[in-house]
């Protein structure tokens, strides 16, 4: 797909996508590490690490099934383990990092030029995985929350990306068939893969040059930033 010629709708995912969630854990986990005796001897750079190790073993469970909740604790488990401290000190470490991260000012260069964009042309909503609350904290944090039409949050309708259902729940809220509805996401299994098996056009937002394993996306592109001429035509 060239252009967005036969497209009504355009949805967008948020972490990865609109809100920088990479930087948000990190500029989150050394707020903590200052306010925290737990953490005093180590460094920034050792407590990232550790999150980002033990934040990768968390998708791939999420991808398996495995509930937030539990993916959360585990998580926090994960992390203090690795860096031998108290791992009693999980569940407030969870309940801190999700009071601080979603949060941060965080969002990518171009995020709200290319949804004020799209606004004008289409009706645009999100779908996301993850819980309503985070989400909205998110999307309120970087200013975007009024923009949209639609949100959809995997756990109102117990469905997750890449389930189809869910991208077939947000087009017949948005009363359009999926054929008719773009779908920009950073994340190939979940927002590619998932959306174009229920039937929408696809926009990879490709941050890392990786090659799709599955079907091509109608537009890749690296940054958000270079979704925008596409909204020009």
């Amino acid at each position: 797909m060239k252009n967005l010629s036969g497209i009504d709708v355009i949805f967008f995912d948020i972490d990865g996508t609109l809100f920088d969630q990479r930087s948000a854990h990190e500029l989150a986990l050394m707020e903590i590490s200052d306010k925290y005796d737990i953490f005093k001897d180590l460094s920034d750079k050792e407590l990232i690490a550790a999150f980002g190790e033990a934040d990768e073993r968390a998708l791939k469970e999420f991808n398996d099934g495995v509930s937030l909740d539990k993916i959360r604790l585990q998580r926090s488990e994960n992390i203090l383990s690795s860096l031998n401290l108290d791992t009693g000190f999980s569940k407030e470490f969870t309940t801190i990092f999700y009071d601080t991260y979603p949060s941060m000012e965080a969002r990518f260069d171009c995020a709200e030029s290319v949804v004020e964009k799209a606004k004008v042309g289409y009706d645009i909503g999100i779908i996301s995985n993850g819980s309503r609350e985070v989400q909205m904290t998110k999307l309120k944090t970087i200013d975007l929350l009024h923009h949209f039409d639609v949100l959809v949050f995997s756990e109102d309708i117990a469905s997750r990306k890449p389930d189809e259902q869910i991208f077939l729940h947000a087009a017949s809220k948005m009363n359009v068939e999926p054929e008719k509805c773009l779908y920009v996401g950073d994340y190939y299994f979940a927002d590619v893969f998932g959306a174009d098996k229920a039937g929408m056009r696809t926009c990879w937002i490709n941050h890392d040059d990786q090659k799709p394993r599955g079907p091509e996306p109608d537009i890749q592109v690296n940054d958000i930033c270079q979704l925008l001429p596409f909204l020009d035509q």
